[in-house]
């Protein structure tokens, strides 16, 4: 009886101690699953129209999304055409960014950490006209990472983001790759004394071949001594064409009137293309403009001599042996 007696008063006891344990585990964390890690932004990525990025020394970029085609451009470029997935990737690293460690929540730190209004590594204004967000980004607090601080707050927070990644120049945003042709749609290359004429090469059974044979003609008379390979290079040098910057004012008026080379395409279809280069005054480099575009653009390095080279007669004929 005795027994009975003090299991009646123990089970209680020992459910009402088991409850007590399993609470206070679950607020210290022990019985918490993990817990869902905060982001730097809580923008959606789709919904991002606009994008600032602004450095040191009043440098600054900014993108805007087009509303019909979704594509990116330059609006203080007449909406020259950015690199789209340059710039998604951006917004994706952005919005994927967590928060790691609060490193401070004194003002008077964020000169020192380079998180401050007027002080900072970058500045990203990010979002819509109705939704806009910005991130300062500072010095570092370790390698791959950077200080952050959200307009309008007073923590400082440590980052994997590296604020050094986000380029300040327009050029590193244009799509580099706007002149581009596609090579299988090349029928006449020209530049001064030469002609390439695109023809059909035949294999041994009659057939054509996938790939395309050129014919080079010199002062309108066909060679029978062309360098097929650097014929193959000099129009997959044209039709591959990158730019590597915008032309600014200054080099429109630095250019030579005299220094100049003409290469002009005839694409399927009878569409032309022309390329005008003009040799910069003091510098190796040449400004280049195009039938197909308003703008005037600077090829990477070396890259306009390289297409000069090619288009001398005698860089395209077999060299006597």
């Amino acid at each position: 009886m005795m027994i009975g007696k003090y299991n009646r008063i123990l089970w209680p006891l020992l459910f009402a101690q088991i409850v007590i344990t399993g609470i206070v585990y679950f607020y210290t964390g022990i019985l918490r699953g993990p817990e869902v890690p905060r982001m730097l932004l809580t923008l959606d990525g789709d919904s991002v129209e606009t994008l600032r990025i602004i450095g040191p020394g009043e440098k600054s970029v900014l993108l805007e999304k087009a509303k019909k085609s979704g594509e990116w451009g330059l609006p203080e470029f007449d909406g020259f055409p950015a690199n789209s997935q340059a710039v998604a990737q951006l917004i994706d690293r952005l919005t994927n960014t967590e928060l790691g460690m609060q490193v401070s929540k004194q003002t008077d730190s964020f000169d020192r950490m380079k998180v401050a209004d007027n002080n900072f590594e970058r500045k990203v204004e990010i979002g819509k006209a109705s939704e806009m967000k910005t991130i300062f980004f500072g010095s570092a607090p370790a390698l791959r990472q950077a200080h952050a601080r959200l307009s309008g707050e007073k923590i400082v927070y440590a980052v994997k983001f590296a604020p050094g990644d986000i380029d300040l120049k327009a050029s590193d945003w244009i799509k580099k790759d706007l002149l581009v042709v596609d090579e299988k749609k090349v029928q006449t290359v020209m530049a001064g004394n030469i002609k390439i004429q695109r023809t059909q090469d035949v294999n041994v059974d009659g057939q054509e071949s996938s790939k395309p044979a050129w014919k080079l003609f010199i002062n309108n008379k066909l060679t029978e001594t062309q360098d097929d390979e650097k014929v193959d290079e000099f129009v997959k040098e044209i039709a591959d064409m990158q730019i590597d910057s915008i032309g600014s004012d200054a080099d429109i008026g630095n250019v030579s009137k005299k220094n100049t080379f003409l290469i002009s395409l005839e694409l399927e279809g009878g569409k032309k293309i022309e390329y005008r280069f003009a040799k910069l005054n003091g510098e190796e480099d040449y400004l280049m403009t195009t039938s197909s575009r308003p703008e005037s653009f600077r090829l990477p390095p070396l890259a306009s001599q390289k297409l000069l080279e090619l288009s001398r007669a005698n860089s395209l004929i077999k060299k006597a042996d």
